[in-house]
Order: structure tokens, then C-alpha cells, then sequence
């Protein structure tokens, strides 16, 4: 086997852990293969948070059990990530021409499975969970030359009743400290200028540590690494939003003023009853303090519709506060039955329609708050990363601070720098603009 191809399915955690599975190949001799026909080993790297990146993800091992054995193609097919930690040795039964299933914290033995498996011919399965993965150097093969992500911590305590990801990636584990620092500093060696911490929950970092330290804490050793431009992260959970976590976006000068915060509903019943531990307006009101401390932050949040038990009424308190908010931008999704959730039990499931109509309804709203949000950038002054030549052409393409696409003239050259752009124009989706010298 000389050959791979990974497609993944999912989040940012699933990109990143590909990214961990490309780099042990590598280092094992194994070169990246443009598509799957060119491929002797395709991973599937797979997401069940959502009912829809499952069906993609079946859909697609249907199409690689097909090209398996046709024409004398020979394919080793592994599935790696939720999918596979949630289903574990039934995969194989459900498709035989898997031959590999790897759980996400079971990624540091891909190699050795890889020769286990050709060696004895037989499927190999990993599910049982490495309790040191997340203290052990796994080689990374990164994707942007720029921007990388870093994970600090594994699992979630939450246990949202819409939720797999306590059952599938654990409960949280922290990196020690000096690993991260470690790891951002031979990024920053190697020229890149933008990381994004990664966790289900980044403002719970700390648990578990022998010594301790804080998500805040944390984000100050990081701005102490030269090279690294900005710092962002990914995702915080509203009840764990500290004063210490908003003095540190206005403090420190790497960390971007923008956070993601997932507040999921409006209705008080419903986030009570997705056991998020929150109301409606103790989120409104961590948000004004955020704002009146970093009155620049740029805000997006996660909204579900169609939630069991999920009234006109309680629609209706998620439309208001959207309003009330003004979120820069959202990702919404319709409510998806989980396997070992709780909502699962929960009475009055929401119609398909009423869901879909309701998902409409979410992102007709936000679209015009998004626009005018934008339209409000036209004539500022904005530090912008350049990330290279847009998709259009002609132009370069970067992003502000807050996270928003900018598109300007100028030349290639600029990749990687920081540079200043006044915003001429506002769309939906990204702002226009001039380089100023």
C-alpha cells in the first residue's frame, strides 16, 4: 500500500483529526492520492452529530463497496471518527468490505492497525479508547500553509440531551499547557500566522491538570509566542462564558475580537429541556457584557429548530432573540434523533414539515440581519489576513479580525501579511474593498 485519500464529514475537530491521520501515513511512507480512484486506502472520516453527514457518509461507503474488487481494483476501506466509535464491529457486518474502524482517540495506532490488517488480512477494530491520547505527539500533516488548528482539550461533561459527543469522544480531557505552547511555537517556526484552539468546550480548559490553568491563562501563553499573529477559538459554552474570558479578547492584542456562542433556542422550556443550563436571558446578558467590554466582537451562534416539545410559542422566543441579539451569523439546523440521547425520549417530536418550515423561517431573518450587520462595515478601516487569490479571481481574498471575507486588488505577494483595507461595499456573504498603502 503506497497511496490514500480522506474525506471527511463534519467539524472542524473531524478536519483537524484527518489532519493527524494524513501526517502518521505520511510519516510511515504512505503519499496523499488527489481522489479515491488514484487511492489504495480510502478513510472515511465520519460525524454523526447530524442525521445528514450520516446518510452522506453510508452513501458513500455504498459508492467505495461498489468500486471495491471491480476491475481488479484493491481498496482498503477504513471508517474513522463518531460513525465508527458509534458502531464499532456492526460496521462490519453491515458492510463487509470495510477493513478498518478506527475510533477518534485511537488515531495514534492507525499505523499499527494498517500493518495488523495487511498482515493478517483480517477487519481490525479500535473503539476502545487510547485514555493518554490526548498527552501524545501524533504528527500533523496541515492543509493551509497560514492558518492551522490546535486542539486543546478532548470530550465533553455537558451532555446536552441532543448530544452524542459525550458518548463518543468521552469526557473532557485537557492538553498540558506546554504542549499547546510547544506546538504553536513550531507552527509559528514554520511561518504560520493565525492558530484557532479547538474544543467542544474552550472555556472549560483546565480540568484534570495537575497544575492550573485556565482557558484565559492559556490564551496569554499563547500570545507570548512570536510569530503568531492571531489566535482564535472554537466553541464556548454560554454558561461557562467568564469575565475572565472576555477581559483576554480585550486585552490581548493577538486574540480576535470574535467568538462563537451557541445558544441553540430562545424558549426558557426548551433549553431547559436540552439540558443546556441557561436561560434566554442570562445569554442576552453575558452578550451586553461581552459587548460592553469589546464593543467591536463579532458574535455567531448555533440554533436548532424543531426541538421535541418545541411550540409555536417557543419558535417564536428564537426568532425574538435573534432579533434581540443580532448575531453577525448563525448556523441553524433542524433537530436530528441522535442514538443514546435523551431527546430521544422526550414526547411531542416536531413534524418533518413544521421543522422545515421553521429552518426557513430562522434563515430568512437572519439574512437580512446579516446584510445590514455587513452594510455597517462600508467606509471602516480593517486589518485583514491575506489567505491568497479569491475563488472569482483577479483579487485577493483575507479576513477581518471579527472573521469576515474580504475581497480586494492587489498582488499575490501579500499572502500572509497583515494588511489594512477600507471596506467599499457589503454583500451577503463577504465585503469588497481597496488596499490602502
Amino acid at each position: 500500500m503506497k497511496s490514500f485519500h480522506i474525506i471527511t464529514f463534519g467539524c472542524q475537530m473531524n478536519e483537524h483529526d484527518s489532519e493527524r491521520m494524513s501526517g502518521i501515513l505520511q510519516s510511515q511512507g504512505l503519499v496523499p492520492a488527489a481522489t479515491v480512484d488514484d487511492a489504495e486506502m480510502v478513510i472515511l472520516n465520519t460525524c454523526s452529530i447530524r442525521e445528514k453527514a450520516e446518510q452522506k457518509f453510508y452513501s458513500e461507503l455504498g459508492r467505495l463497496a461498489h468500486l471495491k474488487g471491480r476491475d481488479g481494483k484493491r481498496i482498503t476501506i477504513a471508517v474513522a471518527g463518531c460513525i465508527a466509535q458509534q458502531e464499532g464491529k456492526k460496521l462490519l457486518s453491515r458492510t463487509p468490505s470495510v477493513d478498518l474502524v478506527i475510533g477518534p482517540s485511537d488515531i495514534a495506532r492507525l499505523s499499527d492497525m494498517v500493518a495488523q490488517q495487511k498482515d493478517g488480512g483480517r477487519p481490525v477494530v479500535e473503539t476502545g479508547g487510547d485514555p493518554e491520547y490526548h498527552h501524545k505527539p501524533v504528527p500533523v500533516a496541515r492543509t493551509d500553509g497560514l492558518k492551522a488548528w490546535v486542539s486543546i482539550m478532548y470530550g465533553c461533561d455537558n451532555f446536552c440531551t441532543y448530544c452524542v459527543v459525550p458518548y463518543l469522544r468521552g469526557r473532557e480531557r485537557s492538553r498540558l499547557p506546554r504542549d499547546i505552547v510547544a506546538e504553536i511555537q513550531g507552527l509559528a517556526d514554520r511561518g504560520y500566522r493565525e492558530i484557532t484552539f479547538l474544543g467542544q468546550n474552550v472555556n472549560s480548559y483546565g480540568k484534570g491538570l495537575e497544575s492550573a490553568c485556565s482557558f484565559p491563562a492559556l490564551l496569554r501563553l499563547a500570545q507570548e509566542v512570536d510569530g503568531i499573529e492571531r489566535i482564535r477559538f472554537v466553541t464556548s459554552h454560554p454558561r461557562d462564558l467568564s469575565e475572565g474570558l472576555i477581559s483576554a479578547i480585550r486585552d490581548l492584542p493577538k486574540v480576535c475580537e470574535s467568538i462563537h456562542l451557541p445558544v441553540q433556542s430562545g424558549s426558557d422550556r426548551v433549553l431547559a429541556s436540552m439540558n443546556r443550563r441557561y436561560t434566554s436571558d442570562e445569554y442576552r446578558d453575558k452578550v451586553q457584557r461581552l459587548r460592553n467590554v469589546v464593543p467591536s466582537v463579532s458574535l455567531t451562534t448555533d440554533i436548532i429548530v424543531g426541538f421535541p416539545g418545541e411550540g409555536d410559542e417557543d419558535f417564536a422566543m428564537t426568532l425574538q432573540i435573534l432579533q434581540d441579539v443580532q448575531f453577525d451569523t448563525i448556523f441553524a439546523f433542524k433537530y436530528s434523533k441522535r442514538p443514546n440521547t435523551r431527546a430521544l425520549d422526550l414526547p411531542k417530536h416536531v413534524p418533518e414539515k413544521v421543522k422545515e418550515e421553521r429552518l426557513e423561517q430562522v434563515f430568512s431573518l437572519q439574512k437580512d440581519i446579516t446584510l445590514l450587520k455587513n452594510r455597517r462595515h462600508v467606509g471602516t478601516l480593517q486589518e485583514v489576513l491575506v489567505e491568497g487569490e479569491s475563488r472569482k479571481g483577479g483579487t485577493l481574498t483575507g479576513r477581518t479580525r471579527g472573521n469576515m471575507a474580504v475581497n480586494f486588488a492587489g498582488t499575490r505577494h501579500l499572502k500572509g501579511s497583515l494588511v489594512k483595507v477600507r471596506i467599499t461595499a457589503a454583500g451577503p456573504n463577504s465585503l469588497s474593498g481597496e488596499l490602502c498603502e
